[in-house]
Parts: C-alpha cells; sequence; structure tokens
C-alpha cells in the first residue's frame, strides 16, 4: 500500500493553507498579514491541530484500499474528509479567523487532494499479497 498520497495530501495543505489564509484576508480586509508572518509557527500548529483528522484519514484510506474502492471514490471520500475535518476542528478552537482558516484550508486540501495522484493498484509493496 502505497502511503505517500495521504502525506502529500496533508503535507501539501499544511503549506498552502496559510497563503490562501493571508489571501482571503487581504480580499476581504484590504489587510496585509496574518499566517504567513508567523508560517513556521502556523505550520507547526496546524500540523498538531490536523493530526487527528489525520489519523481517522489514514484509517479510511487504509480501508479503502482494502475494499479496493475506485481511485476517483476514494479521493472524493478523503477529501470530504479531511474538509470536514477542518471545519470540526475550527468549531473546536474557536476565534476571530477561524472562519478566514476553515475556508483556506479547504480550499487547500481541496486543491491539492485533486492536484496529486491516488495509487492504489501499487500492489507490489501490499504485505502479504497473494497471486
Amino acid at each position: 500500500m502505497n502511503w505517500s498520497y495521504l502525506f502529500k495530501h496533508w503535507f501539501g495543505t499544511l503549506l498552502i493553507g496559510p497563503i490562501i489564509v493571508d489571501i482571503i484576508i487581504y480580499l476581504n480586509y484590504s489587510k496585509i498579514g496574518g499566517l504567513v508572518e508567523v508560517y513556521p509557527i502556523a505550520l507547526i500548529f496546524s500540523l498538531i491541530f490536523s493530526a487527528p483528522t489525520y489519523i481517522i484519514y489514514g484509517i479510511i484510506y487504509h480501508f479503502l484500499y482494502q475494499k479496493n474502492v475506485k481511485g476517483l471514490y476514494s479521493k472524493i471520500i478523503l477529501i470530504v474528509l479531511a474538509v470536514s475535518g477542518v471545519y470540526i476542528t475550527t468549531i473546536i478552537i474557536k476565534g476571530n479567523m477561524m472562519d478566514d482558516i476553515a475556508i483556506s484550508y479547504s480550499i487547500s486540501s481541496i486543491i491539492t487532494g485533486l492536484f496529486f495522484k491516488l495509487n492504489f493498484n501499487n500492489d507490489h509493496n501490499k504485505p502479504f499479497h497473494k497471486n
């Protein structure tokens, strides 16, 4: 099983999210500044806050792989799960910028989820694979 999609989607979302937050803040409030100013800190907190979502994501990812769900359906399910996790996390955290953060990280998750290739057909790495 190839786990690279999970990590590419996760880290891609975390890397692009703060940039999209700043773009949305600028468009909505004509104000420069936000998470890019504190990018390393934003990445660390994003990694911590997204961990529970991606633990569940990993379980679902493995389940979809085991059940041989088609790649397109798996991608849609995983992207919806990631976006749902973003919204649930921002609801739990609360704060002034949470609406902008939820929208930004959701956009980032959708973009990276669609951009990267999900390859469930790579069975040669699957332990105990029966021919």
